[in-house]
């Protein structure tokens, strides 16, 4: 059946007149006419009673207005439904981020946005970089922000914030000890590495690669915060971001070394699928945290 035809009729049954209805709906009278001549064409039943100068309705076409009225009626609401979740009074926001990012720069962020758009459900998943690209690609969540850069065509990875990174040691180590540090000297020492998959570990072995430093031994260790306690245990050294150690650094459980003349950063990731199209809530978020 022809929606299109369909609101015509049911207009014209609304109005109880071929040329109201023609002015409600900003078409001509002829054209009204030649709609309900098609659409009784296609169902093979006359609607209109013909002949008289009130229009009136058959008993088949005052069935038809009824549920053309109710199939409207749900059109009417279903609109109204989607507008919630364009002015964001609805839906859901499914946001993944490595582990680092999660715990430590979205949390804010979620609050602010949870306040400001209580209507929308949101949850925070958080794993490593490698396991946070795949559950974008299985559609699992719609925001992605990660550690480190993703090698995957199917993916855009979009810069997304820079990041301060601090080699930190045992406080009671000759290193910390010492404060400035050589590459030879970092070589001779344990390193305390994240987990394969891990975008703070491959900016790690980036750095490390850049500075010719060849760790002699290392240790793996499941989380940032697993890193840095470590660490401070007396289990090595190790590369982490200012924002996650700045608490054990002023409590004086790790220090942090220098190296002369290296500013240590890296580069945080907005990872997109470029053929999936965002919803709503997912844009607002996005631009909130891109004007940041």
């Amino acid at each position: 059946m022809n929606l299109h035809l369909l609101r015509i009729f049911h207009t014209v049954g609304e109005h109880a007149s071929f040329s109201r209805a023609a002015e409600h709906l900003g078409i001509s009278q002829p054209a009204v006419s030649k709609a309900l001549r098609e659409l009784e064409d296609q169902l093979d039943v006359v609607l209109i009673e013909r002949g008289s100068r009130i229009v009136s309705l058959t008993e088949a076409g005052q069935v038809l207005f009824e549920y053309a009225g109710g199939i409207f009626a749900m059109e009417r609401a279903a609109l109204e439904a989607l507008q919630a979740y364009s002015n964001l009074e609805r839906g859901r926001l499914r946001i993944g981020a490595s582990m680092t990012v999660a715990g430590y720069w979205l949390p804010g962020y979620v609050a602010d946005f949870s306040q400001a758009h209580p209507g929308i459900a949101l949850s925070l998943t958080s794993a490593n970089t490698q396991a946070i690209a795949e559950r974008l690609l299985a559609c699992e969540i719609d925001i992605a922000l990660v550690e480190g850069p993703v090698e995957d065509e199917r993916i855009e990875s979009r810069p997304w914030r820079d990041e301060t990174l601090l080699i930190v040691a045992p406080p009671d180590s000759e290193l910390a000890r010492a404060g400035t540090v050589s590459p030879a000297e970092l070589s001779a020492a344990t390193w305390v590495v994240r987990e394969h998959g891990s975008g703070t570990r491959e900016v790690m072995n980036r750095w490390l690669d850049r500075l010719g430093i060849v760790p002699a031994r290392t240790l793996e260790a499941g989380s940032t915060e697993a890193v840095i306690q470590t660490v401070a245990a007396g289990g090595g050294v190790s590369m982490v971001p200012r924002v996650s150690s700045a608490d054990q650094i002023a409590l004086g459980k790790v220090a942090t070394l220098t190296l002369p003349g290296v500013q240590l950063t890296r580069q945080l990731y907005r990872l997109r699928l470029p053929r999936r199209p965002l919803s709503p809530a997912a844009l607002a978020f996005e631009a909130m945290i891109a004007t940041d």
